[in-house]
């Protein structure tokens, strides 16, 4: 399972499991971790069920379509959904990726209880802000202090 920075005094719990999309034939299982800090509730695993045949293939398609259909209440960051900007960075069964690039059939694989199920947690090590939402200010201040561009000793063009 993923280490997570849990908020503190907390237990991760069995949430919400949503109804399937009526007449759904190519049903995949999302467990998504849920947290919000205004409800001061422990953080929970949401189960939702997406039709495959109605979304992308790839996670974010299936994270856009709860969001859009079952709950608009879903928090997770996306942006250029080219694999570039890594703003969809997340954990999917165990491994930390961007939803973007990460279909939906490379999740699941595994046997066991938690095959072919997609288990969605925020990346780990990093306090959570809502969801599957970390909080990047730590990152963004030591790839500031290292300044991982190109830096010339020459004036810059007029």
């Amino acid at each position: 399972m993923v280490e997570l920075t849990l908020p503190k005094n907390s237990v991760v719990q069995e949430g919400k499991t949503w109804p399937k999309p009526a007449g759904a034939k190519n049903l995949r299982e999302y467990r998504i971790y849920r947290w919000s800090p205004d409800e001061g509730k422990n953080p929970s695993i949401d189960t939702f069920y997406i039709d495959a045949d109605d979304c992308g293939p790839m996670v974010l398609d299936g994270l856009i379509y709860i969001k859009n259909k079952i709950d608009p209440t879903l928090t997770f960051r996306r942006s250029c959904r080219e694999g570039i900007c890594g703003s969809c960075a997340m954990n999917m069964d165990g491994k930390n990726g961007l939803a973007c690039t990460t279909g939906i059939d490379e999740c699941g694989q595994g046997s066991g209880k938690n095959s072919g199920k997609v288990a969605i947690y925020p990346l780990p090590h990093m306090p959570v802000i809502k969801d599957l939402v970390p909080d990047l200010t730590q990152f963004y201040a030591q790839h500031a202090s290292i300044e991982p561009w190109l830096q010339t000793t020459t004036p810059a063009p007029e």
